[in-house]
């Protein structure tokens, strides 16, 4: 293991029986360490990163808050790299991010890139001047996600508690108003729920917070649609087939649990920067999306093998979605994209899946052969009505054992 001084640039090897504490006493020192020279008017970080770097080459897979404070010092000791075009910055911060994390696994990959997405996100809605450059970028860092979610990924890795202090390094340069209090996470994750924040201010894992990220980037990348004057009908076309191609490329369970728990939500996080209207134009699309799409990359003839619990949590949850779809097409009158909607989830892959589920509990085959598909949450309930049923019957089965064992 490696020891190393802060005021050297040396290092030297010791023995130490909780390598991780030592590793993240010494990130905490380093971070209270720069914000004391940032403050002061320091703008040369060399030593932090000489020490970090050393450490990354050592690490085989080194934790992500590592990665990231590395990566941030570097991107404030060059001064955004002395690029007088942001985009430019952002390009250089995400091959400096990619570069850092090729011993990583795939979800600290994908995780890594999220200060990038807080970097363009001013720069889609603030520099229009700059949206083909930055779609240009985004598409970059788009495959780059999908390579990483077609990598085998074993590591799942606990944020540290210093995750939040990381997010304000980043933040450094962008300070609030005098007194103002500031909400980091809102600031750093501006495009996903307050309950994905909420799970990542209570501690989550690097695989979730790698969904994070993807949702982000895949909201971004819609956003930047808007805004070229086309007709709604080539947008809504456009959105959707943009939307359908990013979902499959990712295959990942916490992207689409992410992204289809925020479809539940009232008003996606992209009302503020985009407009109510354009918001309700997004969301429909999205509905359109997800409910017509063929699932069936999820399985293994996509090359996914998902548990089967992260299947039917998806299954439930896409079927909620399902149900918002179908009573907004009906609230304004729209019965035939009503029924389209309710042929194409009766029809999906995911709710054979759902119904497999159910069906494959011992003595309940021939009841749920036959479901009513009149819309998702009638379905739902009576998968869940034959669900608790056969707990019930398998308790009475139990009881009566216990019973007769004590009757004999």
């Amino acid at each position: 293991m490696v020891q190393f001084d802060l005021n050297s640039n040396s290092a030297t090897t010791i023995h130490h029986s909780k390598p991780a504490d030592t590793f993240q006493l010494m990130l905490s020192e380093s971070i209270h360490r720069f914000f004391t020279e940032y403050r002061s008017g320091s703008t040369d970080f060399s030593h932090f990163t000489s020490i970090f770097s050393r450490l990354l080459q050592n690490l085989p897979d080194p934790p992500l808050e590592f990665v990231w404070f590395y990566s941030a010092v570097t991107f404030h000791s060059t001064n955004k790299f002395n690029s007088p075009n942001p985009v430019s910055s952002s390009k250089d911060l995400f091959q400096l991010l990619v570069s850092c994390s090729t011993s990583c696994n795939a979800g600290k990959r994908i995780s890594v890139l999220a200060p990038v997405i807080y970097d363009l996100y001013p720069l889609v809605f603030d520099r229009k001047e700059l949206k083909r450059e930055v779609e240009s970028l985004l598409d970059g860092i788009m495959s780059y996600i999908s390579i990483c979610c077609g990598m085998e990924d074993d590591g799942n890795d606990d944020l540290s508690s210093r995750f939040g202090d990381l997010l304000r390094v980043w933040m450094v340069d962008r300070v609030g108003m005098e007194g103002e209090k500031r909400d980091d996470l809102k600031v750093f994750f501006p495009l996903v729920s307050e309950e994905s924040r909420r799970v990542i201010r209570g501690g989550c894992r690097v695989r979730y917070l790698a969904g994070v990220v993807m949702c982000q980037a895949f909201l971004l990348r819609l956003c930047l649609k808007f805004g070229y004057g086309i007709p709604k009908l080539e947008l809504e076309n456009d959105l959707h087939d943009c939307a359908v191609q990013m979902i499959t490329g990712f295959r990942s369970f916490h992207f689409l649990d992410i992204f289809l728990r925020m479809l539940l939500e009232p008003v996606l996080p992209v009302t503020s920067p985009l407009g109510h209207g354009n918001e309700v134009i997004l969301r429909e699309t999205l509905y359109d999306a997800v409910i017509k799409m063929d699932h069936a990359f999820l399985g293994p003839e996509g090359g996914i093998l998902l548990p089967g619990r992260q299947v039917k949590d998806l299954a439930l949850t896409w079927s909620f979605v399902a149900d918002n779809a179908i009573r907004s097409v009906r609230e304004n009158g729209n019965q035939t994209k009503a029924i389209s909607y309710i042929n194409a989830f009766s029809e999906s892959w995911l709710l054979s899946q759902l119904i497999k589920w159910v069906t494959s509990q011992t003595g309940m085959v021939d009841k749920a052969t036959s479901p009513n598909v009149s819309t998702p949450v009638a379905l739902i309930s009576e998968l869940l009505a034959i669900s608790m049923l056969l707990s019930f019957v398998l308790t009475c089965r139990d009881l009566s054992t216990c019973f007769n064992g004590w009757s004999s």
